[in-house]
């Protein structure tokens, strides 16, 4: 008969629950490193029109540009606070989800210990029945010879 884990359901359940908190963990890095691009964009499209504000500055600016581009900053530090914002929420869902991951790893691997040390057992006493069907064997054919022996001894007298 060969081994059965009998968690074996249990511990399939939770392969498939690992591999969907794998799958959300990576959706939730894939999300993060999304809005870190758009802080990067923001945080250089802020340095580029800053750079263009001082240069339209020292040729002397007319009033309508000069409102035109302090809006316009004004705008982009909004934008970035608010992207930033989202960075930090998506910081914490990344780090929720990897704790998730390693909740649902570690009870995997402590069925897989579990199997492990059920399959060891198995194998032992899968040993110990091999070892008493040989020993019951040797003792079977040391009988049979020993009163095969005692009939023959009687038989001749």
């Amino acid at each position: 008969m060969p081994f059965e884990f009998r968690l074996e359901p249990l511990k399939r359940h939770r392969e498939f629950k690992l591999s969907e908190a794998q799958g959300a963990f990576a959706v939730a890095i894939s999300a993060k490193m999304r809005i870190e691009d758009e802080a990067e964009l923001i945080g250089e499209d802020i340095r580029s029109q800053t750079e263009l504000f001082e240069r339209e500055q020292d040729k002397g600016i007319a009033a309508a540009r000069y409102l035109h581009f302090k809006n316009y900053l004004v705008y982009l530090e909004r934008e970035l606070l608010l992207v930033r914002k989202r960075l930090e929420e998506a910081s914490v869902e990344v780090e929720r989800r990897k704790q998730a991951m390693i909740e649902c790893d570690k009870s995997v691997k402590t069925l897989e210990s579990i199997e492990a040390r059920d399959r060891d057992l198995y194998r032992l006493d899968q040993s110990r029945r091999e070892q008493k069907k040989s020993d019951d064997v040797a003792v079977f054919s040391v009988n049979r010879n020993r009163d095969g022996r005692k009939e023959e001894t009687h038989g001749r007298a």
